[in-house]
């Protein structure tokens, strides 16, 4: 079988194209064919993993506008690429610098998509989607919306939407990695064309925990304000009093950066965090090593977070806030918590269970463990499999 996948990414920006990559690599062992095409947004300097690369959208106005409605260097390439490789399959994933034309241009091979987040065409996402810059304070909160943030919504929700909704029934499947994103496209397909599965990582092996007088509590991702680090650092502050020792490991990087490092500052724990910056794949393990849980304090609903499955599969219980996929994640009380997104008091006490308690710390470990082999990329790249084969015979049939 000869499978394209397209993204909007050439580089391991996040877990979709974690996802991506490992798709691609476990198809190729198993003899099949599988190429990736992606735009260059953003880069420069970074590893490539895509086979095929398109300039990204560039321009300003009317004409940057025009291109997302429909881009010709996306649609050009994609017919080129399909003429050369003659896919059996496509397989979409993020698409948006690609605009509406990459449906067009897959003509009639056979496709589905892979909703990793918010996208043009998510109308229950299409606030998430936005800059933080289009909110007076960065909350997302519909009320806290700037009015360039109310015009950016109704562009994507009553043009741009609408230009996908002309070519979107092309799709034969759309693969949603969580239940929750399965749940929150109902909107934009029927739910006879929407399957959910899980994604899946190379499990790496389970590390055991590191056994000091000073705990450490890790967050692995971007440095942005939905990702919520902020209320991290201030539950780490109501740490401190009861454990006086603890310690955070940061790891990522992001446009809040420096407001975050002011903020350590200001509540007295520089010495307490450590910002390592970007960490590269191959290395990661080595951070979750050294940590005894992991911590992701979103505000806004995360899809599948491949850091949880990670530090599940190394053993790490996880705290995470109750929004998106990340209870799919959680067995609350078993291998971790789950506690109001935004709420730093409820995510101090959470913390506070775990690192107290030895015994509770140990059997959460195990937990994490044990759920994590759900997660095996061989069992999740021939659930693929099964789904390619699936669309292939149907079309086939018609």
């Amino acid at each position: 079988m000869r499978v394209l996948q397209i993204n909007d990414m050439g580089y391991e920006a996040g877990g979709a194209e974690k996802s991506i990559v490992l798709i691609r690599d476990g198809l190729r062992r198993q003899g099949h064919e599988s190429i990736v095409m992606a735009t260059d947004k953003d880069s420069s300097g970074q590893d490539i993993f895509a086979d095929e690369l398109i300039p990204a959208i560039e321009g300003v106005g009317i004409v940057r506008l025009l291109r997302h409605f429909w881009y010709q260097a996306a649609y050009r390439q994609v017919r080129s690429v399909i003429r050369d490789f003659r896919p059996d399959i496509i397989h979409l994933h993020t698409v948006s610098e690609f605009s509406p034309s990459i449906l067009w241009g897959s003509g009639r091979t056979p496709t589905v998509m892979t909703v990793h987040g918010p996208e043009e065409f998510t109308l229950g996402l299409l606030p998430w989607l936005l800059p933080p810059s289009d909110y007076k304070t960065h909350s997302y909160q519909p009320a806290d919306m700037r009015l360039v943030g109310h015009l950016r919504y109704a562009y994507y929700h009553y043009l741009q939407r609408s230009v996908y909704q002309l070519v979107l029934q092309r799709l034969k499947l759309v693969i949603a990695p969580s239940q929750y994103m399965a749940q929150a496209i109902t909107p934009d397909f029927p739910a006879t064309q929407i399957i959910q599965i899980y994604n899946g990582i190379n499990l790496p092996r389970m590390i055991p925990l590191p056994q000091t007088s000073c705990p450490t509590i890790l967050y692995v991702g971007r440095l942005e304000v939905v990702k919520g680090v902020d209320v991290l650092i201030r539950a780490l502050a109501e740490l401190r009093h009861d454990l006086p020792g603890v310690k955070l490991k940061i790891v990522g990087d992001g446009s809040q950066r420096q407001a975050l490092k002011t903020l350590a500052q200001r509540l007295d724990l520089s010495k307490a965090i450590e910002f390592t910056g970007w960490v590269k794949s191959d290395s990661i393990i080595k951070q979750y090593a050294t940590a005894q849980m992991l911590v992701i304090p979103s505000v806004w609903p995360e899809n599948l977070p491949t850091v949880a499955i990670e530090a599940l599969a190394i053993g790490r219980p996880i705290v995470g806030s109750n929004t998106g996929g990340i209870a799919e994640l959680i067995d609350d009380g078993k291998n971790g918590f789950v506690v109001e997104a935004g709420d730093e008091k409820a995510l101090a006490q959470a913390i506070y269970g775990i690192l107290s308690d030895p015994d509770l710390l140990q059997s959460m470990a195990k937990a994490s463990l044990a759920k994590s082999r759900s997660f095996d990329d061989k069992t999740f790249v021939d659930k693929l499999l099964n789904i390619y084969h699936g669309v292939l015979d149907e079309n086939s049939a018609g």
